[in-house]
């Protein structure tokens, strides 16, 4: 009885043994997942990088919009105070767009991981 079970084992493992589709497939397909592997790091370490000079541009564009009418010059008779709230406006809407793009795409590499 124990070698029936021992032929039919052998004759069910030869069946289900995998014939590679070219010799090199194997190799071809562990480079392919190392870099897949490598490039989901770099997206992460790009994506964090990306955080941190959004936060840097944020805050110099608000402190600039913010310091730009303390400054008392006159270029060709026009003042720069007049430029305060169109500058703070365009400031703010570009920091908002820039925003919703940073966490769409944070959000995207979190699922895809």
């Amino acid at each position: 009885m124990d070698e029936l079970k021992d032929t039919r084992l052998k004759s069910l493992l030869q069946e289900s043994r995998l014939e590679m589709p070219f010799s090199d497939f194997e190799n071809k397909m562990m480079t392919r997942v190392k870099t897949e592997l490598h490039g989901k790091r770099v997206i992460s370490k790009n994506l964090k990088l990306s955080w941190l000079f959004f936060l840097f541009g944020s805050i110099f564009g608000l402190v600039l919009s913010v310091s730009l009418p303390m400054i008392q010059v006159n270029l060709g008779g026009f003042e720069l105070q007049v430029l305060k709230y169109p500058v703070l406006a365009l400031t703010l809407f570009i920091i908002l767009w820039q925003l919703e793009a940073m966490i769409k795409l944070t959000v995207r590499h979190r699922k895809d991981n």
